[in-house]
């Protein structure tokens, strides 16, 4: 018998080619806190001089950043194109779920301030029509014009290393490992299509069992998926959201808003969401939580403060 070697066409997917890799979003990570030379990203994210040398390469490549020729003509510099800062987005959600859930695990805390009413803020996963925060159970979802089946081409990704690197301090650690690993993200993906058992997860993810057992465990250990068995067989679980997996919803949905965009065929995008609240197509944007306005990267700034700084 003839195996399917297909799978349904998807921004999240699209995008993770890009984005889904540890090194990756490290070095986008620096690049959204004003990091520029080739020298400072070495620095700031600790990873090794080669490794860098070949994701910016890569981000040059994919449009992310460009590389340009610095003043004077000494060196170069890399900074921000439309498309690497149309990424912003994902970074606050990441932000956002490592504040709710794992701010009391760190030495540090990052503080965000937003500039156009000059608060201290929170991003909030808001709808761009109504305003309301967006709840994954508010919304559905339809076949969208570019929906179809692709074969995949999975670029083989060696990182060996922790993200968490001397010479690092990355800002959402937890988030840059979850979504840094394409498999794991897919699994996480599949649960908010309700796509719960093992033998389908493989199937729409086409991925090696052993790939699979081993993400699955690894998110059920960090309290992300719960097993709830669904046979007298012990062994039989479906895998099921915890609150804190339900809350990586916006993190998805700021990949899949950034894949929709950069990477749909002229067709359009494979997935509609609609926002039931409102009866809108959804579109999620990053408020302020103070004066509600959109957080941007031109108007939002970081802060880096040690626990018990000042106390």
């Amino acid at each position: 018998m003839k195996h399917d070697r297909t799978i349904r066409a998807c921004s999240i997917w699209r995008a993770l080619d890009v984005v889904g890799d540890v090194p990756v979003l490290l070095i986008m990570e620096q690049a959204f806190l004003g990091t520029h030379s080739f020298d400072e990203f070495v620095a700031r994210t600790g990873l090794a001089r080669s490794v860098v040398n070949g994701r910016l390469k890569k981000l040059v490549d994919e449009d992310c950043l460009a590389k340009k020729a610095r003043t004077g003509g000494r060196g170069f510099h890399y900074v921000l194109t439309q498309k690497g800062r149309d990424q912003f987005p994902n970074a606050l959600m990441m932000l956002r779920w490592q504040h709710k859930w794992e701010a009391a695990e760190r030495d540090f805390q990052v503080r965000l301030h937003h500039s156009t009413c000059g608060h201290a803020t929170e991003p909030v996963p808001v709808c761009a029509h109504c305003h309301a925060e967006i709840d994954p159970r508010d919304v559905a979802w339809r076949e969208g014009p570019g929906l179809a089946q692709v074969i995949p081409h999975y670029e083989r990704r060696r990182f060996n290393g922790d993200v968490r690197r001397p010479g690092g301090r990355p800002l959402v650690d937890t988030m840059i490992e979850l979504f840094g690993d394409r498999w794991a993200t897919l699994v996480v993906r599949a649960m908010f299509t309700s796509i719960n058992r093992f033998d389908d997860i493989q199937r729409d993810t086409l991925m090696a069992t052993n790939i699979l057992t081993g993400r699955l465990e690894r998110l059920v250990r960090q309290g992300i998926l719960k097993t709830i068995p669904y046979s007298a067989h012990a062994d039989r679980v479906e895998y099921r959201l915890t609150a804190k997996g339900r809350d990586l919803y916006p993190v998805l949905l700021a990949l899949l808003q950034w894949g929709d965009r950069w990477f749909a065929d002229e067709r359009g995008p494979p997935l509609l969401l609609t926002h039931s609240p409102c009866g809108h197509d959804l579109r999620m944007i990053a408020a302020c939580s103070h004066c509600s306005d959109e957080l941007q990267l031109a108007n939002s700034g970081f802060t880096i403060e040690t626990v018990g700084e000042g106390i």
